[in-house]
């Protein structure tokens, strides 16, 4: 949702002059900000770091025969750590083992534990080391304002309306970034989901997002 978040805003800004029409009649950022802050940077670098420190990143020049599997298992397990929220993981995981014995040490089969090695593992077969790398990167770079002024002075030629989602427990992209970034759009409004799944509650609260869409889109057809 971030992702798309920092593909669409732009697009709903017109030039300098007011002469260019946007290229969309409405704008629906969803859980995202006018900039990746940085926290969102630091969370990137510490999956980065976690790619890079495996022995077979080779300085940055892989085998694609042999990649660096194990930084990505765990750049991923960072990420999804992210996504969610600390009451979400008690509601779902609390302190529960898979076996009892042993209960404690690194040998302990926490279902936690068991859930993050199962979506590092899950996620190899999705991605690469080197495109998830890039794509975190290219995320860093998201700015709005950039080379137009300044956020405000970006969004301020927005015409078009825009309904900006955010999640009442999202930590990744907290929701006064989704509420600031409904005042800077000047036809702009706030939708909030309210969820203890945190940013991943996009995906997970479907019947509150697709509330949100229909009235929105209905409002402005």
């Amino acid at each position: 949702a971030a992702q798309a978040g920092k593909i669409d805003s732009p697009f709903a800004v017109d030039d300098d002059s007011g002469s260019a029409a946007p290229f969309v009649r409405t704008v629906m950022p969803i859980a995202c900000g006018a900039s990746h802050t940085a926290w969102q940077i630091a969370i990137s670098e510490v999956q980065r770091q976690a790619i890079c420190t495996d022995p077979k990143w080779n300085d940055g020049n892989p085998s694609m025969d042999d990649p660096p599997l194990n930084g990505l298992s765990l750049a991923r397990q960072i990420g999804m750590i992210s996504y969610r929220t600390p009451q979400g993981y008690e509601s779902k995981f609390g302190r529960n083992l898979r076996e009892k014995t042993p209960a404690y040490g690194s040998n302990a089969k926490w279902e936690v534990k068991s859930y993050l090695q199962y979506q590092g593992y899950k996620f190899l077969s999705r991605f690469d080391p080197i495109t998830y790398l890039k794509l975190t990167e290219q995320m860093d770079t998201h700015d709005v304002g950039r080379n137009r002024g300044g956020k405000v002075n970006a969004l301020s030629s927005t015409r078009i309306p825009a309904m900006v989602l955010g999640i009442d427990s999202d930590i990744l992209y907290p929701l006064h970034e989704q509420k600031e970034l409904a005042e800077l759009f000047p036809n702009g409004e706030l939708g909030v989901i309210t969820s203890d799944a945190g940013h991943d509650g996009f995906l997970l609260e479907q019947d509150q997002v697709a509330a949100y869409i229909t009235k929105f889109l209905s409002s402005h057809d």
